[in-house]
């Protein structure tokens, strides 16, 4: 069975305790213990001693960036939730094909927001190792999600995916259409 098979059987399984439990924590524990520790206190504090790296800060700009990063992880988890009825996770994923804003201006506002969050930081601190790290996470995540979610929601919705995919860009935002 491949992957997109996999994930598009488990969105539709209602979801045990355990793997309620496992959905909740699980992304708490790699975007909050997991991701920071690999992106930022490694090479901040390792790799850029190591190499003798300079720190190219920019405090400022790196703020704006994750300000914009948070906006759009909210904004994307609030509308999964309450339009999709689900998350982005495959074990609680959404009920519904999400159109709407923040949908209407990127496919993958969620993407969009964590590389803008994780850049952000990275620029904030100066850390020229840790900003390659997140660009090499960003092209793995951006494939993943080209060559695997989207072919899990053509499966699942179909035609309106299609016709969704045909107006709307695949990662940065434009004005809406409607």
């Amino acid at each position: 069975m491949k992957l997109v098979d996999r994930l598009v059987k488990v969105s539709k399984k209602p979801l045990s305790p355990k793997n309620n439990f496992l959905a909740r924590g699980l992304p708490v524990f790699v975007f909050f213990i997991f991701f920071p520790t690999l992106f930022f206190v490694l090479p901040n504090f390792v790799l850029d001693a190591w190499l003798d790296l300079p720190k190219i800060a920019s405090p400022i700009f790196g703020g704006v960036m994750i300000l914009l990063g948070v906006f759009f992880l909210l904004w994307t988890l609030k509308a999964q939730k309450e339009i999709g009825k689900g998350t982005p996770m495959p074990l609680m994923a959404t009920q519904k094909l999400v159109i709407q804003a923040p949908y209407s201006f990127t496919r993958n506002p969620l993407a969009f927001g964590i590389i803008n969050f994780y850049f952000g930081i990275s620029i904030a601190l100066g850390s020229i190792s840790s900003m390659v790290i997140i660009l090499i996470f960003s092209t793995l995540i951006l494939l993943y999600i080209k060559n695997i979610e989207e072919k899990e929601l053509e499966q699942r919705y179909g035609a309106d995916y299609l016709a969704y995919k045909k107006i709307t860009p695949f990662l940065i935002p434009k004005r809406s259409n409607k």
